[in-house]
């Protein structure tokens, strides 16, 4: 576990220095909020998290196997094709969710309280996030990816080798969505981290193949209202640039009344 000195410090993103200069916190583990929304985090959240984890892990593994024993080296440039777009469909999969529950939605809910509340409290704490082991960070990931993992496991048990023959290029892009939704969060946290990273992350953050710390700062400047994606960060400068989620923004507005970002503006009020 990282800890809170080689974190990202968390007056640079989000404004904790006075006009003199002096450091004043104003967000963190000690904001009203935070300490809230941190003891919401049950032992059923915490079990689920872990038979997540495991079992998505356990898919993955599978997954992997069984592509690479039915892996031709004709197929290759079908493959690195569809894998991109795996990859580039998760970065678009990050921002939508993170989009979501930033903007809608509320803790007092059960989904709030269990998917929610990790939103809420990262926003009042952005350094919290390097304080959670592997698997708070990334259980809700792991279960996001079982349903799809499942269904081709099953289509490799049942389905012939010409039937499968078909779905190979298919099959490589759900592994690649998965193993970096899997990671997202994880991805998100390395960006977070000003020190002690492994050379080989910092390495893949410098080269862009996953979000950089760089990319991710703007997001974390109140109202937290740009830069969604967190998986690779791609998407983040053209969608930004096209007004895409001040226009969803106000297509929800207009289809249910709700107002985005209210319950994240009360945590960050809380008292």
């Amino acid at each position: 576990m990282i800890s809170a000195r080689d974190a990202m410090p968390e007056d640079d993103p989000n404004g904790n220095v006075n006009p003199e200069g002096v450091f004043k916190p104003r967000w963190g583990p000690n904001h009203t909020g935070a300490k809230k929304l941190a003891a919401l985090y049950s032992r059923e959240k915490r079990l689920q998290e872990i038979i997540s984890t495991g079992l998505g892990i356990i898919e993955l593994l599978i997954v992997i196997y069984l592509l690479i024993r039915r892996f031709e080296l004709s197929s290759l440039p079908f493959i690195l094709f569809f894998a991109f777009l795996g990859i580039l469909t998760a970065d678009l999969l990050s921002g939508l969710v993170h989009w979501a529950a930033d903007s809608f939605g509320t803790v007092d809910t059960f989904i709030g309280r269990h998917f929610i509340r990790p939103f809420r409290e990262h926003h009042v704490d952005p350094t919290a996030i390097t304080r959670h082991d592997f698997i708070e960070c990334n259980g809700d990931n792991f279960l996001l990816i079982i349903p799809k993992l499942t269904h081709i496991i099953y289509q490799h048990a049942t389905l012939s080798a010409f039937e499968l023959d078909t779905l190979t290029t298919s099959h490589w892009f759900y592994l690649l969505l998965a193993m970096y939704v899997a990671l997202t969060n994880q991805i998100h946290k390395w960006s977070h981290t000003y020190l002690g990273l492994s050379p080989w992350v910092e390495m893949l953050q410098n080269w862009h193949v996953i979000l950089s710390r760089k990319g991710h700062k703007l997001h974390h400047i109140s109202p937290h209202a740009c830069g969604y994606c967190i998986t690779t960060g791609w998407l983040n400068r053209p969608l930004d640039a096209i007004g895409f989620w001040r226009a969803a923004e106000f297509v929800v507005t207009g289809l249910t009344g709700m107002k985005p970002r209210t319950d994240d503006l009360k945590w960050a009020k809380a008292s």
